[in-house]
């Protein structure tokens, strides 16, 4: 919903030395980069505390994944060192689950000492039949949005390109361990096929096989996250990129469509029935629509929060009181997108985003599972779609993203609000 004000407030955490900053480190946004590699696999040279950390944030949203194994260093490593065990751990994964690709990744503790993971990672070579490489995830050097990006541009030197497919796209940015990234996912491919457009890989939430065949694709689809990927295979491959909002709603999906338009020949014959099936779900609940219009929320997130803020303010009519973002690539230029219907904008500051959560008339809060007890404090509803989603499981088939996920995304809505 469109402001009256003309004042447009942002929080800027410009020296990233918040007490409490609303993203992970740089081993955190590695590991969402590589755990992505379904048949794939990551060694974390560290002690049980950073492993158990990662391993909480992606078991406990898919019980079944459990792809990332430690060297599990201990007090006396951190004076003697303990390279062996990491080439230990290395060489027991691809003895036991032989994977097409394993990455050894040092966090704080290793990379304080100076452990030589390069050189681990030659002799490894000798030893196993695997693609190996080195990451360097000490969380001292970036935040999580600069791990995800480098480690996603770190795949390009096992792409090659063979013969280009016609109207097929990659999708850059796809995080694995996002809340209902599978159903996203498969609602993408169905509005792709009836587009009339082929997905060649998924970056990522692909084998390692179909992502060395990226080049292959005619256009790549970048949902904010995966820009310098993106960037370097132009540079390489020739191939140009889009960058598009994750499509939430029927806007959302249209642009994202429409962004393809500008490339193929896209078939938007079938949209008309999309719409039509969309407004028999949503008739079924317009007065609770109608008495949410003006609403203020807050919406907290990643990239992927700009789509939804944009969403619920164009289509359902919120007033968006407060985006909470982390920093992500090319960032400012979204920002001029969103000042029209966001009143505050706080990036980075986990402590500035409560205290206007607080603060201010804020009736409804769209986040993750890390805003839960805000929103209790506040004793307002809590509406999941943002990572991490540790406190609700997702089994069946209702996407967030694209024309099926808006009646998902009312529903949801719709019963928080009225339980509180």
């Amino acid at each position: 919903m469109l402001r009256n004000s003309n004042e447009f407030h942002i929080e800027y955490n410009l020296n990233g030395d918040s007490m409490e900053p609303m993203q992970g480190c740089r081993m955190i946004g590695a590991v969402r980069a590589f755990i992505g590699i379904e048949d794939g696999y990551i060694v974390l040279h560290s002690p049980p505390g950073c492993h158990s950390g990662v391993m909480m944030l992606e078991v406990l949203q898919d019980n079944s994944d459990w792809r990332i194994a430690v060297s599990g260093m201990h007090q006396r490593d951190l004076i003697y060192g303990a390279e062996d065990k990491c080439l230990l751990a290395i060489k027991k994964v691809y003895e036991n689950f032989k994977p097409s690709f394993i990455v050894s990744m040092d966090c704080c503790s290793s990379g304080i000492l100076g452990e030589d993971l390069e050189s681990v990672v030659e002799n490894a070579k000798k030893e196993i039949n695997t693609e190996v490489i080195y990451f360097s995830g000490a969380g001292y050097h970036s935040l999580a949005y600069y791990g995800y990006e480098e480690a996603l541009e770190g795949l390009i030197k096992f792409m090659e390109q063979k013969e280009i497919i016609k109207n097929s796209i990659n999708l850059i940015g796809i995080k694995i361990d996002d809340f209902k990234v599978k159903e996203d996912i498969e609602e993408i491919k169905r509005i792709c096929n009836n587009a009339g457009i082929g997905i060649n890989a998924i970056l990522t939430y692909d084998t390692f096989e179909n992502i060395k065949n990226a080049p292959n694709a005619e256009l790549n689809v970048v949902f904010g996250d995966g820009i310098k990927l993106a960037e370097e295979m132009k540079k390489k491959f020739g191939i140009p990129y889009v960058i598009v909002d994750y499509p939430y709603g029927l806007n959302g999906t249209l642009e994202f469509l429409n962004a393809m338009d500008e490339f193929f020949d896209v078939n938007f014959d079938f949209v008309e029935k999309e719409k039509e099936k969309i407004n028999k779900i949503v008739e079924k609940v317009q007065f609770y629509l109608k008495g949410f219009y003006g609403m203020s929320c807050a919406v907290v997130g990643d990239y992927k929060a700009i789509g939804f803020a944009k969403f619920l303010s164009d289509e359902i009519g919120f007033d968006i009181d407060t985006l909470g973002i982390s920093k992500f690539y090319n960032m400012e230029n979204k920002l001029k997108e969103i000042k029209d219907f966001v009143e505050n904008v706080v990036i980075d500051d986990r402590k500035e985003l409560e205290d206007k959560i607080m603060k201010n008339d804020i009736e409804v809060l769209f986040g993750s599972t890390y805003e839960k007890k805000i929103a209790q404090e506040k004793g307002i509803p809590l509406i999941r779609f943002s990572y991490p989603v540790v406190d609700e499981v997702s089994l069946i088939n209702s996407p967030l993203a694209g024309f099926n996920g808006i009646p998902t995304i009312i529903e949801r809505m719709i019963n928080e609000i009225i339980k509180a």
